[in-house]
Order: structure tokens, then sequence, then C-alpha cells
């Protein structure tokens, strides 16, 4: 029997680890993780223009998402552009330079970006055009007008070059302050978590929810004649329910941690960057206990491996769907998304969740508790009622 329950313990460990990869890998994901490629075409070996772009790339916060990417021609680039190798480019023209030299303003960069459907990466794009815009263009107009009417002034070269290097230093901290004057906050996928904390809680909350399903064997070949000679003997429904239901939680405890092990090396390996702690081990257990308590009640009430097996899954299937363990819950209508929070699978989500992002989870953890008791004490009731039959 024990082999068995191993043997499938694993392989939904395996199915649903192979998930859990393809998605954390998937194009939609890593689109969430990658740098914004911004392409440059023309000469930027202007004094100022190269200054800026030297600055856009090592001291502004847009070093952390943008790269830029110089091209020798506009073909090049355009070529690039289709290929999705960057986001959008930007021409920086003769006469464009020519004009920030003249201070004049009736030239303006040229910026293009891929038609259709304006999605993030776009949006991105225009930001980022524009602040490389608005950090070139007035610092090297008013460094050049400075120049300009300093040197018409009969001003010592001496003196222009420091009165420039003030004003220059001006725009530098002006830019950089742009990062104080706002937080950027991750909102994640759902629930205040990150995308790869929804994705792994959610399927390791299923597999936990599963792995009842894995014992099945554990529940068949029993009878309500081998209850009452355990009555006879002295071994009440109480005994009897706690010492069917500890066994079978102490496989499921250990299955759990055997594969959270895996899961932190696997991580290590592949360089998934997810931080499992104590807290979130633990959240995981308590939901075990519960899921555990869950595919007892409903072996104990269901009669026949058919029924236990498909009526199990069924409302698994449901009760995961409707607490959002295989996408985000909020595309539900509002009914189902508070019914699906109030579930045990939405209690465990709740929990788990307010436990890795930092939220009060009391109403999920007494949730979890009473629905824990509540499992347990049916089942001792059914029990009770099979031996008097």
């Amino acid at each position: 029997m024990l082999p068995g329950i191993i043997l499938m313990i694993a392989l939904v460990a395996i199915l649903l680890s192979a998930a859990f990869y393809s998605v954390v890998n998937s194009e939609a994901y890593q689109s969430e993780q990658m740098r914004y490629k911004l392409g440059i075409v023309g000469n930027t070996e202007n004094e100022l223009l190269d200054l800026g772009v030297h600055m856009l790339e090592t001291e502004d916060d847009m070093q952390y998402v943008l790269d830029l990417v110089q091209f020798d021609d506009e073909d090049e680039a355009r070529a690039a552009l289709r290929n999705a190798d960057i986001s959008a480019y930007i021409v920086i023209t003769d006469e464009f330079v020519d004009a920030i030299d003249d201070m004049t303003n009736d030239t303006k960069l040229k910026y293009y970006a891929t038609s259709g459907q304006k999605g993030i990466s776009n949006v991105m794009m225009d930001e980022i055009a524009l602040v490389a815009a608005n950090i070139m263009v007035p610092s090297e107009k008013g460094i050049c007008t400075l120049r300009k009417i300093m040197e018409e002034e009969g001003y010592e070269q001496s003196e222009v070059y420091m009165a420039a290097y003030e004003i220059f230093m001006a725009y530098v901290d002006t830019m950089m302050l742009r990062g104080e004057i706002s937080n950027v906050t991750e909102l994640g996928i759902s629930d205040g978590l990150t995308t790869l904390e929804y994705y792994f809680i959610s399927m390791f909350l299923f597999f936990a929810l599963l792995l009842t399903m894995c014992a099945v064997s554990f529940f068949t070949g029993k009878n309500n004649g081998q209850y009452k000679f355990l009555a006879a003997k002295g071994i009440s429904p109480v005994q009897q329910v706690l010492g069917e239901f500890i066994p079978l939680l102490t496989v499921n405890a250990i299955s759990i941690g055997v594969v959270l092990s895996f899961a932190i090396a696997a991580g290590h390996f592949a360089n998934i960057h997810l931080d499992i702690s104590a807290r979130m081990v633990t959240g995981i257990m308590l939901a075990t206990i519960m899921f555990s308590a869950m595919g007892y009640f409903l072996y104990e009430t269901l009669v026949g491996v058919i029924n236990k097996v498909l009526v199990t899954f069924l409302l698994y299937l449901a009760g995961a769907y409707a607490s959002g363990y295989f996408y985000p819950k909020s595309i539900l209508p509002k009914l189902l998304q508070r019914a699906g929070e109030l579930i045990p699978t939405g209690a465990a989500f709740s929990y788990v969740g307010g436990v890795v992002a930092g939220r009060d989870f009391g109403w999920p953890a007494v949730g979890m508790a009473v629905y824990t008791v509540a499992f347990i004490a049916i089942s001792v009731f059914i029990r009770k009622r099979r031996i008097s039959w």
C-alpha cells in the first residue's frame, strides 16, 4: 500500500513541478522580468549629448530597467525592432544636434515603436523616450546658452567652464531627485504577491490538496464490521478516527517537507529567486493539516472507490478554481470571489498569501482551525453512526 501511495505522490509532485516550471519560463512571465531596450540611431559624439546618454546608463534610475543599444543606421534599428530585439528606437539626426547647438527648438527627436495594440512595453518605452528627451535637450540648451552669453559678455574661459560645470551639476541633481519623489511598489499578480510567489503558493497548495487522493488505497477494503469489532475491543470512534487520520497526516506532512526541500534545491539550480521563509513553510503545513482533515472527511463520507476519487477530485478542482489557484480570482464575478475566499481552499490561500505578503491573516487562521476541527468532528459522528448500524 505504502509504495503505491509514494508513487502517486511523486507523480503528482512531478506533474505540478513541470506546470510551475512552464509558467515561470513562459513568455508572459519573462516579459515582466525583462529590461527594456531602447535603440539609438545617430551620432552621440556631441559632448553634452554623449554625457546625457552616459548618465542615463549609469546614474539615472532608468539604468535598472533600460538598456541603450547603439545602431549605425536606421535600417539596422528598424530590423531589430521588427525582430523584437528592441522595444523602440530614437533617431538623433544631424539637424537635431545642430538645432540644439544653435539653441533653437525647431527640431525634435524622432521616436519609433511598433504599431497595433499598445502594451506595457510600448507604454514604458514612451516614458523612457520622454525621460531621455527631457534630460538631454533642456540640459544641453541651458549649458550652451550660458556659454554663449558668458562668452559674449567677455568672461574668462575658466569662469565659463566653472559656470557651465555648476549648471550641469544642478541639472544632474534635479535628474537624480526624480528617484526620491516616489516609491515603486510591485503589486504583483494578486493579493499583494509577486507573480512568482503567487504561482508557487497556488501550485503548492494544490499539491497539498491532492495529497489525500494519492492515499485512496488507505481507505479501501474497510467496512462497518471492522469498525464494530474495534469498538467491541474498547476502541472508541474518536480513537479510531484519530488512529487513521494521524498516519495519513504524517505521510502528507513528510511529503510536503520532502517536496519543499527539492523545490528549494531546484530553485537554486534553475536560478529562480524565491524566498521560501520559515513562515511560508509553516503556513503550507497548517494548510496541509486542514486539507488532510477535509480529505479524510470526504473519504469517510463517500462509499465506493470511484465515488471517493471522482467526487473528491471534482470538489478539489472547483474549490481551487473559485479560490484563484489557477489564475487571479479577480476575473471571477464578485459573488464567486467572496465564496472562493470563505471555502477551505480560499482560507488556505488567504492565510499563506497573508503570511508571505505581511498582511493581517487572523480570520483565515481561525477559519482553517474551525474547518479542521469540524471535519474531524463530523468524521467521528459518521463513524459512530456506522458502528451503531
